[in-house]
């Protein structure tokens, strides 16, 4: 699947200021410190990023593994509203309604109930969110220029769940589908400044869930006794549901209708036209943190290159782990408002465990509706490094928001350790008989290459503690990745390298706190999600690529940081 969200379009004016009223008889401007009055139309756009889950129920019974699929989401779209503020009160009303582009593609077993079922593949994909909602908010702040607010109403979801039965086997066998629009509900809080008497900076968290919807499972198969073909036997489907819901994190600007401009407003428009100050204007902002992350890496290996089957799953690999790592970041302004920002880092990951999940019902060397290995040991390590430019179409001193285009690499090496069968229990089957976590078992090597385009905006939320928010559309990443089976004796090469292309989403949102005018410290979160569906392996010595093989990969976390900013002279 290949969308590009097209981010945030901008131009921007600026806000009243102070005048004496004359002798003459004549209206006078508001004065400067008149309150800011929130009521009124507005238009808007937002870029940003999201995370969700789609769980499907087993009509079987529990399941082994498996049944909640994650969805990671990028973002891209428009809001339109209007506020009243009630006379003389800090209280908004509002009413506001979106509309949202996604790019999301997830996947995940389900249906795993037993090691002699050959249980399926749910996917994913969404492609349009919306929500209509009102709004109650508090203005604070210098003139009340800041509102923080809460809302809530209806959502609906535009996308798709496909359940396939997995194996070649079933490759005739239909899938089931879930298409229909879905309805549910949402709620949100966010904050909002503004910069000048018509345009206002604003990010907001939004939660949104769709209930539950019936769908049928498809038609299966259960080998009867382990390594048996014979004794395979085809199932019917059965009625189901599955259960959606959503996180999304929005960047967004917001322009007021019917305001007039002030000629004192100290907001800049197109600054590359703009004069160069005397001086130097030029700002240096570098720094160091610490990042503790959580990442998850899965491999969906289908048994030929027709992308029409690439639901149809005879290998999967998932890897979850645990890391600490350090990095240097920067970010230099320039006196046209163009500025260079970025960060490099790596670590170690310390924790993690690992599932090898197959499904060969008739694999004439050994049968298996579904194998399950569980690898309780990964380590590791990670390497990162961003580089952006971009220009800040706004530029207030309570508040900014800027474009970039940029690039991002990231290397993940993950090793596993141990084995343990978790769906064949009892049977002679892959590590029927465990080995231990001193032993291993599969390296994963990948190095991703990503373009970014996105939008970068921070603003005062109280004197000296800034909100900044980075949301990032990767519309092309390239995935290298190298898969070594230490442990196959049937292989003449333990090696599978795979190549490929696909998308993703970046968001990062700090929270920092201005010690002095030059240092501050800060805490800041970070979602990283890329999924490419069009790369090939040539598969433990093949010459040519002669599988397909869906990769996705997450990594996310929280991190400290301090930073030291230079005015050059």
């Amino acid at each position: 699947m290949r969308k590009s969200i097209i981010g945030l379009s901008t131009a921007l004016a600026a806000s009243c200021g102070a005048a004496q009223a004359s002798d003459i008889a004549r209206p006078s401007p508001a004065p400067l410190n008149a309150a800011w009055n929130w009521t009124g139309f507005y238009l808007g756009a937002h870029l940003g990023a999201g995370y969700g889950t789609t769980k499907v129920d087993n009509p079987y019974g529990p399941s082994i593994y498996g049944d909640t699929v994650r969805v990671p989401k990028a973002l891209g779209g428009l809001q339109a509203g209007y506020n009243w503020q009630l006379p003389g009160s800090p209280w908004v009303l509002g009413v506001e309604v979106d509309a949202t582009a996604l790019d999301a593609d997830g996947t995940d077993t389900c249906l795993a109930y037993s090691g002699h079922f050959v249980s399926a593949n749910c996917r994913v994909r969404e492609h349009a969110i919306g929500t209509l909602t009102g709004r109650f908010g508090q203005a604070f702040g210098p003139q009340g220029r800041s509102l923080v607010y809460v809302k809530g109403g209806a959502a609906f979801l535009v996308g798709d769940l496909t359940i396939t039965t997995n194996a070649s086997d079933y490759l005739e066998q239909p899938a089931t589908n879930l298409n229909a629009t879905r309805w549910g509900w949402t709620v949100g809080a966010g904050i909002e400044h503004a910069l000048s008497s018509r345009w206002a900076v604003r990010a907001e968290y939004d939660y949104a869930n769709f209930g539950t919807r019936g769908i049928d499972s498809p038609g299966g198969g259960i080998l009867q006794t382990p390594g048996d073909i014979t004794s395979l036997q085809n199932t019917l489907g059965s009625p189901t549901s599955a259960r959606q819901d959503a996180h999304l994190v929005k960047l967004g600007l917001n322009y007021y209708f019917g305001r007039p401009a002030g000629a004192d407003e100290a907001v800049g428009f197109l600054p590359l036209t703009a004069p160069v100050p005397s001086g130097s204007g030029w700002q240096v902002d570098v720094g160091a943190r610490y990042w503790y992350s959580h990442g998850r890496y899965q491999n969906d290996l289908t048994l030929n290159t027709i992308t029409a089957q690439q639901n149809h799953l005879v290998s999967r690999l998932t890897y979850e782990s645990e890391g600490h790592s350090g990095e240097v970041f920067w970010r230099i302004d320039s006196p046209r408002k163009l500025f260079v920002k970025g960060f490099a880092g790596g670590g170690g990951l310390v924790a993690g465990k690992m599932n090898d999940e197959d499904w060969f019902p008739t694999d004439p060397d050994f049968a298996a509706a579904y194998s399950n290995t569980s690898h309780a040991k990964v380590t590791g390590t990670i390497a990162y490094a961003t580089l952006d430019a971009g220009i800040d179409l706004v530029s207030h001193a309570s508040g900014k928001l800027g474009i970039f285009a940029g690039y991002n690499f990231y290397r993940d090496r993950k090793d596993s350790f141990g084995c343990e069968q978790i769906a064949l229990v009892g049977f002679a089957s892959p590590c029927s008989v465990p080995f231990p976590t001193n032993q291993i078992a599969i390296t994963q090597n990948e190095d991703w290459h990503s373009l970014r385009i996105g939008a970068n905006g921070s603003l005062t939320v109280a004197p000296g503690a800034k909100l900044s928010l980075d949301a990032a559309y990767l519309p092309y990443t390239h995935i290298s990745a190298l898969d070594i089976h230490h442990n196959r004796t049937d292989v003449g090469v333990k090696d599978s390298p795979a190549w490929g292309v696909g998308q993703g989403v970046q968001l990062e949102a700090i929270l920092s706190y201005e010690v002095t005018p030059n240092f501050n410290v800060g805490v800041g979160g970070r979602y990283w999600a890329m999924w490419a569906t069009d790369v090939e392996t040539a598969g433990f010595g093949s010459p040519v690529p002669t599988q397909l093989l869906p990769i996705r990969v997450e990594r996310y976390g929280s991190f400290l940081q301090a930073s030291y900013k230079f005015d050059v002279k």
